[in-house]
C-alpha cells in the first residue's frame, strides 16, 4: 500500500506590480522556504501578514505549496 510522505513546503506571498499596457495587474510573488508540515492555517496567517507588512506593494494574499512523495 503506498503512502505520502512530506517532502518540503514553502511560503508564497502574492503583491500587486505594475500594470501592463492592456491595463492588466501583473503580480509579484516572494517565497519563504522550509516551511514546517505541521504549521496551522493562523499561524501561516500571522506570518504572512507580518512578513508582508515590510514590503512597500500592496499585499494579495498567500499560498502554502507542499511537495509530496509516493512511499
Amino acid at each position: 500500500m503506498a503512502n505520502l510522505e512530506h517532502k518540503h513546503a514553502v511560503l508564497k506571498l502574492v503583491f500587486e506590480g505594475e500594470v501592463n499596457e492592456d491595463g492588466k495587474m501583473i503580480t509579484k510573488s516572494k517565497t519563504y522556504r522550509n516551511v514546517r508540515a505541521n504549521a496551522t492555517a493562523d499561524q501561516l496567517d500571522t506570518v504572512a501578514k507580518t512578513l508582508s507588512s515590510f514590503s512597500d506593494s500592496a499585499f494579495i494574499g498567500a499560498e502554502k505549496i507542499e511537495t509530496m512523495q509516493v512511499v
